[in-house]
């Protein structure tokens, strides 16, 4: 049987790192976005050392830079964007791809993102794009919808790319010509001869574009 520690021995006994460990350990999992954090700072610690010590992959430079700015460490954001200038000779840039709204087949009146969400999207740096490309139909309230977005869409400063738009257009065109024309038709083609006088193509990429 082993033998028991007297109380001087006890005393002398410091469970101070073991307590504190525990504590540590517990917090994580009552709370794991903290650990998650956590594990990201140590692995954005470890990105900024490779940096440090001349890593030539741009991922990294990219990665810390997104860092830096979502942090709002703004000092650290324009040194690192010197040293790439000093070691690569060409400035950093983060491409921000464009917001994508996407439109099914059939388009009906809900389908269309409203106009706040496409002014923000816009005033996003890489801009917005509503993506008509896959569309092939477009219900009355779509008809609707679409009339009303592109007469609002002339009013404002930044423009969305509207891709393929313009195919789409040319054959409601066709379709009131040969006679199948509906009223909601005509006055979706009034609004879109409308909005391409306000904001013709331009080399920029704003206003219609085909697919």
């Amino acid at each position: 049987m082993p033998a028991k520690l007297s109380e001087l021995e006890l005393s002398d006994l410091d469970f101070t790192d073991t307590v504190v460990m525990r504590g540590a350990e517990t917090n994580e999992a009552a709370d794991p976005t903290e650990r998650i954090l956590r594990q990201i700072e140590i692995l954005v610690d470890s990105i900024a050392l490779k940096v440090e010590f001349g890593s030539t992959d741009p991922r990294l430079w990219r990665i810390l830079a997104g860092v830096y700015l979502a942090h709002e460490r703004i000092a650290d954001y324009n040194d690192l964007v010197r040293k790439h200038l000093a070691r690569f000779g060409s400035p950093l840039r983060l491409d921000q791809p464009p917001v994508s709204f996407v439109l099914p087949v059939k388009v009906n009146f809900d389908d269309l993102p409203k106009l706040d969400m496409i002014r923000s999207a816009c005033a996003s740096p890489g801009g917005a794009v509503i993506d008509f490309s896959a569309v092939r139909r477009l219900s009355s309230g779509g008809l609707i919808a679409l009339t009303e977005l592109l007469i609002a869409l002339i009013g404002l400063e930044e423009q969305p790319l509207l891709r393929g738009l313009e195919s789409f257009v040319d054959s409601v065109e066709a379709a009131i010509g040969a006679g199948q024309g509906t009223r909601d038709m005509r006055e979706l083609l009034a609004a879109f001869r409308r909005y391409s006088n306000a904001h013709p193509r331009s080399g920029e990429g704003c206003g219609i574009a085909a697919a």
